[in-house]
């Protein structure tokens, strides 16, 4: 493993105001496969690269563009190629019609719904490459995160007791104050933090189950309030 020639060539152009996008494209930077230089934010991008590869689209797939030979490939794609020169071994999974099916979905969950998972705002500078809303994504999202939600917290419940079934009766108040709101597209931003927020406390109780800790559970919930009360202040103004 390691830096493939074919990779020296390639600039990848991030979200640099998502985490998840400055984690995974560092972690490309660190683990030796692209050089510093080739890793470039948006909003930081000179306008003769971005004048270079399609803009609507790199909003919505990371794009992968090459100086070489003035080729851009987006997406999932660009993210196999890379994978597939560092790693040779995963190439023929790469090539995969379920496999690919797979990732494209969980790419287009992401993409569609990163700015919602990192609480992520606008660059006071440059280029915001923020997709375009998309309500079947956005929902898609919610559904998912809020049954993989669920099932971490029925896992959890006979621990907490009384404390669990007041959070319980926090998260119904929000969501019957979701139901109330008449934008569309802000009620599936709310929902969106919403459904974030419960995922990140279930994973806490759920980890923290065994361990008997005193107080966990108002602390957790305290964690869960300021957590939305810190998403939810950002949404654009909320009509009922």
């Amino acid at each position: 493993m390691g830096n493939s020639k074919k990779l020296d060539s390639k600039v990848i152009i991030y979200d640099d105001v998502c985490p998840l996008c400055k984690a995974y494209t560092s972690g490309f930077v660190s683990a030796g496969w692209l050089r510093p230089e080739n890793r470039i934010g948006f909003a930081e991008a000179p306008a003769e690269l971005l004048g270079r590869i399609d803009i609507d689209r790199a909003r919505h797939e990371i794009p992968l563009y090459d100086r070489a030979t003035g080729e851009t490939i987006y997406g999932k794609e660009a993210l196999f190629f890379i994978l597939g020169e560092a790693i040779p071994v995963f190439k023929p999974l790469f090539r995969m019609g379920l496999f690919r099916i797979f990732i494209f979905g969980l790419y287009q969950i992401i993409t569609y719904n990163r700015r919602i998972i990192a609480n992520s705002r606008p660059p006071v500078n440059g280029f915001d490459c923020a997709p375009d809303f998309n309500g079947f994504y956005r929902w898609l999202y919610i559904g998912l995160i809020g049954i993989f939600a669920g099932l971490l917290f029925v896992s959890a419940a006979p621990s907490f007791d009384l404390f669990f079934s007041i959070l319980a009766l926090l998260a119904a108040i929000a969501v019957t104050i979701g139901c109330l709101i008449e934008t569309f597209d802000v009620q599936t931003d709310y929902f969106g933090h919403l459904a974030t927020v419960l995922f990140i406390i279930a994973l806490l109780f759920f980890s923290l189950q065994n361990f008997h800790i005193p107080f966990a559970v108002p602390t957790i919930t305290l964690l869960g309030t300021w957590l939305f009360y810190r998403r939810i202040i950002n949404i654009k103004s909320i009509s009922m």
